[in-house]
């Protein structure tokens, strides 16, 4: 994705905040990492409680802050933050019921089921019970699965005990806790890992087939270096919303050495969040000051250690004023293909380019390939409501591609016409053989000349279906091609000599000419 973001140069003060943004389409727009220490900083609670309209605990919610002895529960930290969180009208995410760290004595010490068992519902009970109304979603399990994916749950200390049931046995046990709250299971990496990710659906629409009660999937989205492939977001959350899911963005930021990388991977996985359906967005902490990083020396968060705005903010708050602010569904785009224009060959080198002329502006665009989705990006304002996209495809094989592309906004997606691109001609033009033996001696050059069509990259040339010269082609279509071999000492008889040129999408035959030796 490609756009341009405004630099830090006005107060956030001074403009539209993102909670008031969010509050126009009922977005929620939090900040997760909230340690209560930190709200008796006045910048730190007056930042977060006119940006952002939820919060989340940092670690107050683990299970060795806020039960550290299996009879004793410290909720003062979670209550200041529950306080906070009324005195500003903000919703509270509970985040952390079960995770990989953090687990007290006498959790890890447990090998009875039964117990474990009992160990969680006074857990869970106790502590739902106490938010009730105050908590509204939880995050049940964080993290199931190993960091990098691809080799199954992690074997935590509930995994030791119950198996892979825990995670099912742990959302019966939170509903029944309070049927009311909205229950996730939170996960890392899975933009990037796409066997995580299998592995993550594979286990979620598991659930969902078994009745568990299950309401939504969280994505983290700790993004380091690199942001999620242009799509992703979009597969992931359209695949939970087919099984009936809420989807939510539980921890971004971004850590960086490059504030204008920084600045477009915020932009962009908001733009296309939002685009997605997804309505739930919480950042893993909003301020510097109080960031944590695994790569020394980034500042992965939007606003710098003295509460100013970075330019990750306003790209953030651009994104989602994009999306809310438009006053109607975007107008219909109109797309083509250039597939031939350039030297009339349909050789799988094409743009597909959206324009809209008119109407309200999407603040997303998607483009589907034989209905898969190929493209997601936020779409360039060429002037005034004018917008317009262009993708390049390059070597596609032969065959027939049908495109079809969606803008969006808050107010609904609004599909082009579609077009449609039939390849032909991506493998080698036909060849022309020609020889010179006019004297029968068995001593010639053999010629093949591709007067049209897509150029190759490699020749060979057949003498009775034997290979009798071969070499390399720089192809530069629409330009004419040709290739030599010289032979001698070719046997008295007729023989069939034909070439092949060939490249990445295929290869093409001559038809083959009669050579007589004397």
């Amino acid at each position: 994705m490609t756009v341009a973001f405004p630099t830090a140069s006005a107060s956030a003060a001074s403009d539209t905040t993102l909670r008031e943004l969010a509050a126009k389409e009922g977005i929620l727009i939090g900040s997760g990492a909230t340690n209560p220490n930190y709200l008796d900083e006045p910048q730190f609670g007056e930042t977060l409680a006119k940006q952002f309209n939820s919060l989340s605990p940092e670690n107050e919610l683990k299970w060795s802050f806020v039960q550290p002895r299996k009879d004793d529960f410290e909720f003062a930290g979670l209550d200041k933050l529950v306080k906070f969180a009324e005195d500003h009208d903000m919703t509270v995410k509970g985040h952390g019921l079960i995770s990989g760290c953090c687990n007290p004595d006498y959790v890890t010490q447990t090998t009875d089921p039964h117990e474990l068992r009992a160990v969680m519902k006074t857990h869970f009970n106790t502590i739902m019970d106490r938010y009730h109304g105050k908590m509204d979603r939880w995050d049940v399990v964080t993290e199931p699965f190993s960091t990098f994916g691809g080799t199954g749950l992690v074997k935590n200390d509930f995994y030791k005990v119950l198996g892979p049931d825990y995670i099912a046995e742990a959302f019966r046990i939170a509903h029944a806790a309070d049927p009311d709250a909205k229950l996730f299971i939170n996960e890392s990496l899975v933009e990037f890992y796409p066997e995580k990710r299998q592995e993550l659906y594979d286990l979620v629409a598991g659930l969902v087939a078994d009745g568990v009660p299950i309401d939504g999937v969280g994505f983290e989205m700790h993004e380091t270096q690199a942001g999620p492939e242009p799509g992703v977001i979009t597969q992931m959350a359209k695949s939970y919303q087919a099984l009936g899911l809420d989807v939510a963005i539980t921890e971004l930021d971004v850590h960086t050495y490059d504030v204008d990388q920084q600045t477009q991977i915020y932009g962009d996985v908001m733009a296309e969040a939002l685009a997605a359906g997804i309505r739930d967005i919480s950042f893993w902490g909003f301020t510097d000051k109080h960031a944590y990083t695994w790569l020394p020396g980034a500042k992965p968060l939007m606003f710098d250690e003295e509460y100013n705005p970075k330019p990750a903010y306003y790209a953030t708050r651009d994104a989602l004023r994009n999306f809310v602010s438009a006053p109607s569904a975007p107008g219909a785009g109109t797309l083509t293909n250039t597939s031939g224009w350039t030297n009339g060959l349909h050789d799988g080198n094409y743009k597909v380019t959206m324009h809209l002329w008119h109407g309200t502006q999407g603040s997303f665009y998607r483009l589907y390939e034989n209905g898969k989705l190929v493209s997601a990006r936020v779409p360039d304002t060429v002037s005034g409501t004018s917008q317009s996209v262009e993708t390049t495809f390059k070597d596609k094989a032969n065959g027939t591609y049908v495109y079809r592309a969606e803008l969006i906004n808050s107010k609904g997606t609004t599909a082009t016409n579609t077009t449609t691109v039939t390849v032909t001609d991506a493998a080698p033009g036909k060849p022309v053989v020609s020889h010179d033996n006019w004297d029968n001696d068995g001593a010639f050059t053999t010629t093949a000349n591709l007067w049209w069509g897509t150029n190759a990259t490699s020749y060979t040339f057949l003498l009775d279906g034997a290979v009798v010269g071969e070499g390399s082609l720089t192809a530069h279509t629409p330009n004419a091609q040709s290739a030599k071999v010289t032979l001698s000492g070719v046997a008295k008889g007729k023989h069939s000599l034909k070439a092949v040129l060939t490249n990445a999408k295929g290869s093409t035959e001559s038809d083959p000419v009669q050579v007589t030796v004397n």
